[in-house]
């Protein structure tokens, strides 16, 4: 019998993130790509400053956290000037043991894709890419010069395509056929 994963926190801070090389930050995405496959990694964002990026993973310990922080792109190229591992339900103030909401769902073995209900349009598919880039709804309604209510609109279908609510949880629900928005 296997051990139940936990949920845990992991907060990277940039040293500088303007010097970030965006060869660098795709590398971090391909990394984590399948560990979001996988169901280990389970959200993920930049902050809001850009200062740095959350990481919500599952997995059985915080050695095991620990070791997968140790081969993001970002922290082997010394991008980062400080990592927090925590576990999700201390952050949230959950006593140990009860069920976090709408944070760690189970996995079932089947991938984002085949357990969202529809699949995603090409349009909304780019959309999304460009959510995980790090982009604002201001940015993407401009880079299609459209309003950020359509935009808005459009993030609403693919949240509830995904079954997600909010930024954090797509990496992991997205279906990762398409891999450029451009």
């Amino acid at each position: 019998m296997g051990i139940s994963p936990v949920a845990f926190a992991v907060e990277l801070t940039f040293r500088d993130a303007r010097q970030v090389r965006r060869s660098i930050h795709l590398a971090h995405r391909e990394y984590w790509r399948p560990l979001a496959e996988q169901g280990v990694l389970v959200g993920t964002g930049p902050w809001a400053d850009g200062s740095g990026v959350l990481l919500i993973v599952q997995v059985p310990d915080d050695a095991a956290a620990r070791d997968l922080v140790r081969g993001d792109p970002y922290v082997r190229s010394q991008s980062i000037a400080e990592v927090r591992i925590r576990q999700w339900h201390v952050l949230l103030g959950v006593p140990e043991g009860e069920r976090v909401p709408g944070i760690v769902r189970p996995r079932d073995g089947q991938s984002a894709e085949a357990r969202s209900r529809e699949p995603l349009t090409p349009h909304e598919h780019r959309i999304a890419l460009m959510m995980l880039e790090g982009m604002t709804n201001r940015q993407i309604a401009e880079h299609f010069s459209v309003s950020t209510r359509a935009v808005e609109l459009h993030i609403t279908r693919i949240y509830r395509k995904l079954d997600i609510g909010r930024r954090a949880q797509l990496a992991a629900a997205m279906p990762w056929g398409q891999r450029s928005y451009l």
